[in-house]
């Protein structure tokens, strides 16, 4: 297995005049829980697009040690291969049931046999306490339930490198806690990359192995969970002691 399961380097990225990504270095390793924090406007969204390959950036974009070139298909399509993506938005498909949205990336993709998908669907619609709610459609469903939805479809298919957007909004405290813990267990029971985007830091600084700090696309703090206390910039110690209570 690669040592680096993303690497980002010189990353620029300019919406309008906005400069929404500014000179990010970063590198993340296979097995690592890593929070991406921030307020809103900060850019991690963005960040996140542009390591799925969404949006593109200027800079370098390594992901399990393979350079996506932006004008060959080729590095675009094995990078997409190795990225899981739980969008803010859920990314549902009206049309199908629980179970089929969970299983789509499998299907399209055939990276499974039909027994290996159906086991894999059943285990992650188990794992967000949402087996009961199989044949059900999003449009059925509370927002909660349909982020959960989109949880699973991602850890169904165990990509190497699992990206999160604000998994837990909308959830109460309880299943916030829950969904924190089972991406943690995840990373560490299929050494998956996984990277979670929230605000709720109460929730995800018990699980995480590092933390990111994101202000005005730059990153500003990049050290263990254990250190970001004694981060040196203070709008960073600010954020924390405010999101954190």
């Amino acid at each position: 297995m690669n040592c680096e399961a993303v690497r980002l380097t010189g990353l620029n990225l300019r919406l309008g005049k906005k400069h929404v990504l500014n000179n990010i270095d970063l590198v993340f390793s296979p097995g690592e829980v890593v929070g991406i924090i921030g307020p809103g406007g900060s850019g991690k969204t963005q960040l996140f697009k542009v390591i799925s390959t969404l949006r593109r950036a200027r800079g370098t974009v390594e992901v399990g040690g393979t350079r996506v070139r932006w004008t060959q298909r080729r590095t675009v399509r094995q990078a997409r291969s190795q990225i899981g993506l739980q969008f803010q938005n859920f990314a549902l498909f009206d049309y199908l049931d629980v179970w089929h949205n969970v299983a789509f990336p499998l299907q399209q993709g055939r990276l499974a046999e039909p027994e290996e998908i159906s086991k894999a669907v059943g285990a992650a619609l188990t794992a967000v306490g949402l087996e009961s709610a199989r044949q059900s459609y999003p449009s059925e469903l509370s927002g909660g339930m349909r982020r959960r939805v989109a949880i699973a479809r991602v850890m169904a298919a165990q990509p190497p490198v699992a990206i999160f957007d604000d998994p837990v909004a909308g959830l109460d405290p309880i299943n916030s806690a829950k969904i924190m813990q089972l991406l943690s267990r995840f990373a560490h029971d299929t050494g998956a990359l996984v990277l979670i985007a929230t605000h709720d830091l109460e929730r995800l600084l018990p699980v995480t192995d590092r933390v990111v700090a994101m202000f005005g696309g730059k990153v500003c703090f990049d050290g263990t969970t254990k250190t970001l206390f004694d981060a040196e910039d203070k709008r960073v110690l600010d954020f924390v002691r405010a999101a954190h209570g």
